[in-house]
C-alpha cells in the first residue's frame, strides 16, 4: 500500500483491517503527533507520553475491527482512545507515585512545530472560532471542557475540584460539547457553502 495523500484516514484503516501493517505505519505517519500531544497534555512526560503512542497504535492495529466509519471519524476514535488510555496511564502512575518524583516539562516545547504559512492561518481562524464558541458556553460548561482538554484532568477530578456532583460534571462536559458543535457548525457552514 502506498501512503498517498489523497487516501483518507478510513480507506487506510480500511487495508490496517485487512491486515496491512504498511497502512498502520502510514496512519501513524499521519497521527502519531496528535496522539503524542494528548499524551503529554496528560501525562506531562515525555517518555511516558512517547510509550503512550506506541501503545495506541498497537490498540488501533489489535482493534481495528471495531472501528466502524458509519459511526465517527478515524481521527475522533484515535483521539478517544488516546485519552482513554492516557487517563488510565495518569492514574496508574499517580497509585505508584510516580509524579512526586519527576518535574513536568514544558508540553509546547517538546512537540516541534513545521506549519505553512496557510496552515498558519486556517489555525488562527480556527483559534478564533473557537474563541467565540467557548464565549457562548456557561461558566461552568467552559470551566469543564477546558480542565478535561487542556488540563488533562479527569471528570471525576474535575467534579473535585469545582465542587459539583459527577453527575453536574459530566452534564457540563457533554452539554458543553454539544453546544460547541452548534456553534462551529453555525460558524462553519457560511464556509463550507462557499466552497466549490
Amino acid at each position: 500500500m502506498h501512503a498517498a495523500p489523497e487516501l483518507t484516514d478510513e480507506i487506510i484503516m480500511g487495508f490496517i483491517q485487512s491486515g496491512d501493517k504498511q497502512a498502520l505505519s502510514a496512519l501513524y505517519d499521519r497521527h502519531a503527533r496528535l496522539v503524542l500531544s494528548v499524551g503529554l497534555r496528560i501525562l506531562r512526560d515525555t517518555s511516558e507520553a512517547q510509550e503512550l503512542v506506541q501503545d495506541v497504535f498497537l490498540y488501533v492495529y489489535q482493534k481495528s475491527q471495531d472501528f466502524d466509519p458509519a459511526k465517527s471519524k478515524l481521527r475522533s476514535w484515535l483521539i478517544q482512545i488516546a485519552y482513554s488510555r492516557a487517563f488510565n496511564k495518569r492514574e496508574y502512575l499517580s497509585l505508584r507515585r510516580f509524579y512526586d518524583y519527576c518535574e513536568i516539562e514544558e508540553v509546547i516545547d517538546t512537540v516541534p512545530s513545521r506549519v505553512s504559512a496557510e496552515k498558519d492561518r486556517e489555525t488562527l481562524e480556527l483559534r478564533g472560532l473557537l474563541q467565540t464558541a467557548f464565549a457562548a458556553l456557561t461558566e461552568l460548561q467552559r470551566a469543564t471542557l477546558e480542565m478535561y482538554f487542556w488540563e488533562g484532568y479527569s471528570l471525576r477530578e474535575i467534579s473535585a475540584r469545582l465542587k459539583e456532583s459527577h453527575g453536574n460534571t459530566r452534564n457540563h462536559y457533554y452539554r458543553g460539547l454539544e453546544k460547541l458543535r452548534e456553534t462551529l457548525d453555525a460558524s462553519l457552514a457560511p464556509s463550507r457553502n462557499g466552497r466549490k
